[in-house]
């Protein structure tokens, strides 16, 4: 029983990253919606997009699609943050200590000292520790080749 659990955990982890992200779901009958994924029932995959497109270039500002009819869904832009990455960017430039930092892969989140949060959209916290780890978020961005 336990080994179901993980990829189910997994795939919702993943959906989950889609949430507020440009995606393409192609539906079985072989159109398509592009938009911004923003809300979905895992039990049913029926799903909002907002300011979609569909495959006849019709903008629509809201498409709720039936889970039945989706064959794929698609992202359309990749992340430049990477936890992992940054994590040891944390640990390389920011004198951090390794025993501070959680990754949490599956949702793409570094955790430092359990008071930061810092996802692809930027640090969530206050104090000192947080303004070190924007500094270094954005340090890191730069070397990404993003200007900030």
């Amino acid at each position: 029983m336990a080994l179901a659990a993980e990829p189910s955990r997994r795939f919702v982890a993943k959906l989950n990253s889609l949430l507020d992200k440009n995606v393409v779901v192609k539906l079985n009958n072989g159109r398509y919606y592009r938009g911004k994924l923003v809300g979905f029932d895992i039990a049913t995959l029926n799903m909002a997009l907002e300011g979609a497109e569909d495959n006849e270039g019709k903008k629509w500002p809201i498409v709720l699609v039936g889970g039945s009819y989706v064959s794929e869904i698609i992202l359309e832009e990749g992340s430049v943050f990477d936890a992992k990455e940054f994590a040891e960017f944390l640990v390389a430039h920011g004198n951090i200590g390794r025993h501070l930092i959680k990754v949490y892969d599956d949702i793409n989140v570094v955790e430092v000292g359990k008071v930061v949060r810092v996802t692809e959209s930027g640090v969530e916290g206050t104090g000192p520790m947080a303004q070190k780890v924007h500094t270094l978020y954005m340090e890191y961005l730069r070397s990404k080749g993003l200007k900030v």
